[in-house]
């Protein structure tokens, strides 16, 4: 009878679920889905550069006269330092062989889905603080919001939708791209205005978070949207926020910005498998029973994963965050 190797098991396992780790942690990368990509420095640090848009050229030319050179102003530079982030978890030795693989496979998901969620949590976090912020309902500040008066309205997403068009922010494919919490649907399906202007996207679509379409901007829906809990009047009212996100308005380094280069099976625009990949956006560390230090019986072991990512805003009148409540606060 072949002997059992719980080397070879490992290997294999780590393999397999690294791919089942991705595939969970992809989907809930909505925040950082159109960031730009910050360029490698070394020694860890990222930078991109953000040039001022040039004045129009209104001089005609004389003939034969070659005009003067158009000089590029300073450009700013902004640096991003990734931080390492993580989280693990253990087994012991009371899960027999047979159910080896089945207990390492569900916390693999469990790990894949809290990866996601860690960096679009941080990716969003740095948005809704840096972007030009906004309120509905005409208030000035989070805290004189309050539900009764400060719900979103139509007048309040055009607003925001104009003041990207006056700051000559330009679109992602063609389009601008919102995103807001599930709560928000109510005032989506329910004020006819919202319901006059939007285009329901096909079911294909929605398995992608987009909702719809209102002029050119996809709306796209995210129970990850940020809440300032009891943030409004009086301290007692849930503040709820919409990104308006134009194109390079963003930048990502390290885990977010090797996302563009990686296909899992069947998960990518054309399958391609992930064997053979050399650059990793979440790395899965696995230590077999007996692996983890002083464990002379075999009984321990762990499976976690590390990151390293990093974010900024690069232009905030390109980015905007609305404020507002909702009647499910």
């Amino acid at each position: 009878m072949a002997s059992f190797n719980a080397t070879d098991l490992t290997n294999a396992i780590v393999q397999l679920n690294e791919k089942r780790l991705l595939t969970r942690a992809q989907p809930r990368l909505i925040h950082g889905r159109w960031a730009e990509i910050a360029e490698y420095k070394g020694y860890n640090v990222y930078s991109m550069r953000r040039y001022a848009q040039l004045a129009a050229a209104t001089t005609a030319l004389g003939e034969g006269a070659t005009p003067a050179e158009t000089a590029a102003s300073n450009p700013t530079t902004v640096t991003i330092t990734p931080s390492a982030y993580g989280s693990w978890m253990a087994f012991t030795d009371r899960h027999d062989l047979t159910s080896y693989d089945p207990v390492i496979s569900t916390m693999s998901a469990l790990l894949g889905d809290q990866a996601g969620l860690t960096v679009d949590t941080i990716i969003r976090n740095t948005l809704t603080a840096n972007a030009t912020a906004d309120y509905s309902g005409g208030a000035t500040t989070r805290l004189t919001l309050d539900v009764q008066n400060d719900k979103i309205a139509f007048v309040d997403w055009i607003q925001n939708y104009v003041e990207l068009l006056s700051a000559n922010a330009r679109k992602i494919d063609g389009m601008f791209k919102c995103i807001s919490h599930p709560y928000t649907l109510e005032a989506f399906f329910t004020d006819p205005t919202f319901s006059a202007f939007i285009s329901r996207s096909a079911p294909e679509s929605m398995r992608n978070g987009l909702l719809g379409v209102i002029l050119d901007c996809e709306l796209y829906i995210s129970s990850n949207s940020r809440i300032y809990v009891d943030g409004g009047q009086n301290g007692t009212e849930d503040i709820y926020t919409m990104l308006f996100i134009g194109a390079e308005s963003h930048g990502v380094a390290g885990f977010m910005g090797q996302m563009p280069n990686l296909q899992i099976d069947g998960a990518g625009p054309e399958g391609e498998n992930l064997t053979g990949q050399d650059k990793k956006p979440v790395e899965l560390i696995m230590y077999d029973l007996g692996e983890t230090g002083f464990d002379p019986l075999k009984q321990r072991g762990t499976v976690g994963w590390k990151v390293y990512h990093g974010e900024a805003v690069l232009n905030a009148n390109w980015i905007r965050v609305l404020e507002h409540c909702n009647s499910f606060s």
